[in-house]
């Protein structure tokens, strides 16, 4: 069953890349580049940068962003890199044109090969260019936080987090001295955006993809969630048969028993302890009742019936009603 769900797993990574293609993510220092890249060459343009870290993407599938440097006479001006070493919002501190891909020049018709061009290598949004504002979207640079959105350590984060909406939208966050470390906001389909202007430091990157992206998108995200929590299952009838379920031993290091949460009268609809997974007890948390505790319930007199407390017999002024001892006269 688990290969078959690995299977599954695949089929589903493979599909959500199957329409992805290369997209702009910004003009960037060349000199945080050569810093945080994972691989390093000389190409003679955009197109073949792309394609050499494209290639190196088949064998390290975490690569996901390449740049590429116009103007460098020698040495290496192409770089890849992965998700999650992604340039810092601080090498964005020069601007840039307001829809340009075109990083060489600085805006000045110059090829000073100080930026270097960043390309997301694998997602569904494209680039529509950057605006200053967006409604209902704040920005606080003092503790490094957005209102409105959510923080993400890079744009394919966010690509990824609004795959399910029409809009995506980064900004490169450069916090004040007493704030965190340089990070990124992220909203998906604000209530309103601002008119588009230079990209660059403290500027939103405006980026769509089509509505049938979109519901893909959210297919693949329900479909995951099932494949999820069928693994779960697996997983955890690897320690229980049948319809049993490993539950914690209170007291003792590291260890579970199998128990039927539809009959057992101390886990009763769960495990009163906690459950034990794949990756051990690291869920303390109940999900069951034990029934013998059923307040003004006599020693004996509870039952567990289809996964919930049933009592049958109450203390004195105790009534019971509808499987339940409520305190009062008995009659």
């Amino acid at each position: 069953m688990l290969s078959r769900l690995a299977v599954l797993i695949s089929a589903l990574a493979l599909l959500s890349s199957a329409q992805a293609a290369q997209t702009f993510v910004g003009c960037v220092l060349q000199a945080t580049v050569a810093l945080t890249a994972d691989y390093a060459t000389r190409t003679s343009s955009q197109n073949a940068c792309n394609t050499r870290c494209l290639a190196q993407q088949a064998t390290n599938p975490s690569i996901q962003y390449s740049y590429f440097v116009a103007g460098t006479v020698l040495g290496n001006n192409c770089y890849c890199d992965a998700t999650g070493s992604y340039v810092a919002a601080s090498a964005y501190i020069l601007p840039s044109g307001d829809t340009t891909t075109d990083c060489s020049a600085l805006g000045l018709g110059l090829n000073l090969g100080l930026l270097a061009t960043a390309t997301d290598l694998s997602t569904t949004f494209a680039f529509q260019g950057c605006t200053n504002t967006l409604t209902g979207v704040v920005i606080n640079l003092a503790q490094g936080t957005i209102l409105g959105g959510a923080i993400v350590q890079d744009p394919q984060a966010c690509f990824a987090r609004c795959a399910g909406n029409l809009n995506a939208y980064f900004i490169p966050i450069v916090p004040s001295v007493t704030a965190i470390l340089p990070t990124y906001g992220c909203v998906c389909d604000p209530s309103g955006p601002g008119a588009l202007g230079a990209c660059g430091l403290l500027t939103f990157f405006k980026y769509t993809h089509s509505a049938s992206a979109s519901q893909q998108a959210q297919a693949r995200k329900r479909d995951q969630l099932a494949l999820n929590a069928k693994a779960e299952t697996e997983r955890r009838r690897c320690f229980c048969p049948g319809r049993m379920t490993s539950c914690l031993i209170p007291g003792v290091e590291d260890s579970w028993e199998c128990v039927d949460p539809q009959s057992d009268l101390e886990s009763c609809g769960g495990c009163t302890h906690g459950e034990y997974t794949s990756d051990g007890p690291t869920n303390s948390t109940a999900t069951g009742t034990d029934c013998t505790n059923m307040p003004g319930v006599l020693m004996g007199g509870s039952t567990c019936t289809n996964g919930k407390c049933v009592a049958f017999a109450c203390k004195r002024k105790w009534t019971l009603q509808n499987g339940k001892c409520i305190r009062g006269l008995s009659k």
